[in-house]
């Protein structure tokens, strides 16, 4: 039997992302009020959040990695809007590292309009992420987004915090952030990263129309950089951390496609290929249950080499992967749901996750036992 493997302690890396983080998190504590479109508390029980994140948007041209996402999100923003929905975008909205706001913003007035219909209702929240971050000057936002979105002026932070309630009862704290905080090239060293993509890569790109948007093709790079976000979620009292930035979902600390790939001998370009074999999805599952990895009795989705993570870390995945499916992350109904847009589905909805919030504070507030995950094929 082989030796179980020691969990790694923090790294420089943990420690710059920490840090990043935590100055998001002094800053959304110092905004007046929390101010926003979303009450504060949010109760869960009533209120309906959808988080969204990393369309990169661009022109329409081949360097456009959303354009083949654009039906996926419309259907998905009529389905948000219909219901009710709160929309909250974590940023990497447009792709501003290759093009000029005035052309994502001509070559998408649909899309624009459609979110600001949750803009006229009170119910929009943007943040700025690393490739948009001409959205921390209030002033580029009003002169820009302004015109696009009208009425009360709209607010672009660079994270929120919000207080959790479950009709009467508090549950903890939700914190919203694009997550690319306290990564170098994604952050310090951005204007650096600016340069490379727009004047060396975007040629490149146009040439041939691959997608460079992931922010790594490594899973390693992946998990480092989750597992760094989710050591500093778990340092917090009582915080659940919905990030984007990795374009991978996570949902309760486990990076769902990257354990499938890991655990199953499977690798991205078959998962991607047989989305449609429902025969293939139900055997993962079966063989998932087999395992002890689902179920009422399951822990916090498949079980790794050191012990299962506390739940902290969400990550709504992005809206531009290159088969045309968007993911993103739904608060309601007393649950948090990892669902997927596009694809063969009577209405292109699907949820791949979901667990009761009230499991998860009470998780991450002891420190121990598990989360009843229910996962769908």
């Amino acid at each position: 039997m082989g030796k179980r493997r020691p969990r790694s302690g923090p790294s420089i890396y943990d420690a710059r992302v920490a840090a990043g983080l935590s100055v998001a998190l002094r800053r959304a504590r110092r905004a007046p009020g929390h101010r926003g479109e979303v009450p504060t508390p949010i109760d869960v029980s009533a209120d309906r959040l959808v988080v969204l994140s990393d369309m990169h948007r661009g022109k329409r041209d081949r360097a456009d990695d959303f354009r083949r996402c654009e039906s996926a999100y419309a259907r998905a923003l009529a389905h948000y809007d219909r219901e009710g929905y709160t929309l909250a975008l974590l940023g990497d909205v447009e792709e501003l590292w290759k093009n000029r706001v005035d052309s994502v913003i001509a070559a998408y007035e649909d899309v624009y309009a459609a979110e600001s219909s949750f803009h006229d209702d009170g119910r929009l929240i943007r943040l700025w992420g690393n490739h948009d971050e001409e959205w921390a000057s209030p002033a580029a936002v009003r002169r820009d987004l302004g015109p696009v979105h009208p009425g009360e002026p709209l607010d672009v932070r660079e994270s929120l915090l919000l207080d959790v309630r479950l009709g009467d009862r508090s549950l903890g704290h939700l914190f919203l952030v694009h997550g690319h905080q306290g990564t170098g090239m994604s952050d310090g060293l951005a204007f650096l990263a600016r340069f490379t993509v727009r004047f060396v890569w975007k040629p490149i790109q146009h040439l041939t129309a691959v997608s460079r948007n992931t922010p790594s093709k490594n899973r390693r790079v992946r998990e480092r950089h989750h597992r760094a976000m989710r050591r500093w979620a778990e340092g917090q009292e009582n915080l659940l951390l919905i990030a984007g930035h990795t374009h991978r979902p996570v949902f309760a600390s486990v990076a769902i496609v990257d354990e499938l790939e890991r655990r199953l001998g499977l690798d991205m370009e078959e998962i991607r290929g047989r989305a449609e074999d429902q025969v293939f999805w139900d055997e993962i599952v079966s063989d998932c249950t087999d395992r002890g990895w689902l179920g009422d009795e399951a822990p916090c989705g498949p079980p790794r080499d050191d012990d299962p993570p506390a739940p902290n870390l969400f990550n709504s995945g992005c809206c531009c992967f290159q088969d045309g499916r968007i993911t993103g992350i739904e608060l309601a109904d007393g649950q948090i749901r990892l669902v997927l847009w596009g694809g063969g589905t009577s209405n292109g909805r699907r949820v791949l996750a979901r667990v009761e919030l009230e499991a998860v504070y009470d998780r991450m507030s002891t420190a121990a036992g598990a989360v009843g995950i229910e996962m769908s094929p």
